[in-house]
């Protein structure tokens, strides 16, 4: 076949080079050397090569993956399905992530925290915003657990200002975002702040998610002006809780009362971190019990039990706030596939615009309280002893299973840690 193309190709340029140029003629001479010189077998022949080759070619382009010879392997903690926490498992053959991105840090997690939305993340809570807003592997299970951490930078982008390594850091990331809970994780730098020097890392590993919701309650979301609670009657509705604790201290230090409603158990802490009044759950009747205290500023419901809202709203004086700091239920998470594929592109256009407007992607959901001006904050009152943490349990990763039910325990007082020291 190539020596008649050869062949043919050289009588073309013969007629082209002695024959007055005509676009009809060229053609219907190529087609006529095509039917004397190549039959229809050979023509088959190449065909079929062609669509063979190209097949093949395709199908191990997309599927062919080169093989790294010093891959390191790491442990993770992560969901594999979203029926219950029976799905969450501890792995020990996760790739180490690398940095690809200037802004981006190599953190060795020494502590995370695990909360009550790590455990509805288990059930499928968030998956469509982590699916539109994460990119490759992050979109889809497996969903590794952990909203904070603590640790250390091991590795920094080029184009980071702010860190360097050896840094020991603590962080906190939203519900969509890819989770802490592995021996190594990667974050942007805007993400990070510098961990309290006053404690450890699974007393630091504590503060930053919950810290911060605390902190967003308080300052956006209620009467209390930051550094300023004077004069003010607060009721925690399950003080016990980790923002509960944090709660309290924090009203407590800017002037204010605090009544918390916690379990017979959490009594000695919750009059440790400086409440002056305590209901006494289930072992009373909590709505009588309301009934004899003055109404409140504001109230805080962070109790993981449920509890009738409209029955706490009756005490809040006419210009008090009622803040919840339970993870809100997200309509998307219930959507089909027209309502959903609607939704998407909604959020996708939304997402394009921040873009070019240069918003921060992370505001989403719970992300625009995770600031990094809080965990700043949160490390200089707890280094000055203005605020204590509070760690209930402490667990290996293979553990894993026990600290979710230990979460979900609502006799649990403060937070629950897993290490990987």
């Amino acid at each position: 076949m190539a020596t008649t193309v050869q062949r043919g190709w050289q009588e073309v340029q013969f007629q082209y080079y002695n024959t007055q140029w005509s676009t009809v003629d060229f053609y219907r001479q190529l087609g006529t050397l095509y039917s004397n010189k190549v039959s229809r077998r050979e023509t088959m022949f190449c065909l079929t090569g062609l669509v063979i080759g190209t097949i093949t070619g395709y199908y191990v382009g997309i599927h062919w993956k080169p093989t790294s010879q010093h891959v390191r392997h790491i442990k993770t903690i992560a969901c594999y399905h979203y029926y219950g926490i029976e799905g969450v498992l501890m792995i020990e053959d996760f790739e180490m992530p690398t940095v690809k991105k200037s802004n981006e840090l190599l953190i060795q997690v020494k502590a995370a925290s695990l909360n009550v939305i790590d455990t509805k993340i288990c059930f499928g809570y968030s998956r469509i915003y982590r699916r539109l807003l994460n990119s490759g592997k992050q979109k889809e299970l497996p969903v590794t657990l952990g909203r904070d951490c603590a640790g250390v930078i091991i590795d920094i982008g080029h184009g980071v200002m702010n860190f360097d390594i050896g840094d020991e850091v603590f962080l906190a990331v939203p519900s969509w975002a890819p989770g802490t809970m592995a021996e190594y994780i990667i974050v942007p730098e805007t993400q990070v702040a510098r961990r309290p020097k006053s404690c450890n890392f699974e007393a630091s590993a504590s503060l930053p998610y919950n810290g911060c919701l605390a902190w967003d309650a308080l300052v956006n979301r209620s009467v209390i002006k930051e550094g300023n609670a004077k004069g003010k009657r607060v009721l925690i509705f399950g003080g016990s809780t980790p923002i509960g604790c944090i709660l309290t201290q924090l009203i407590k230090l800017w002037g204010g009362y605090v009544v918390t409603a916690c379990r017979m158990n959490a009594v000695p802490v919750m009059k440790a971190l400086g409440a002056d009044e305590i209901i006494v759950m289930n072992e009373i009747d909590v709505e009588k019990e309301l009934e004899l205290h003055d109404k409140y500023d504001a109230i805080f419901y962070t109790d993981n039990q449920p509890f009738q809202e409209h029955i706490l709203k009756r005490y809040l004086l006419p210009h008090g706030s009622y803040v919840s700091t339970v993870p809100e239920q997200l309509t998307s998470d219930s959507l089909g596939f027209i309502c959903g594929s609607i939704f998407a592109g909604c959020v996708r256009i939304k997402l394009l615009v921040q873009y070019m407007f240069g918003f921060n992607m992370n505001q989403w959901n719970e992300g625009k309280k995770l600031n990094v001006g809080y965990l700043r904050a949160l490390c200089e009152l707890t280094d000055a002893n203005q605020l204590q943490t509070v760690v209930d349990r402490v667990y290996a990763p293979y553990n894993i299973e026990r600290a979710l039910h230990h979460v979900l325990d609502p006799n649990s007082i403060g937070s629950t840690i897993i290490t990987f020291q």
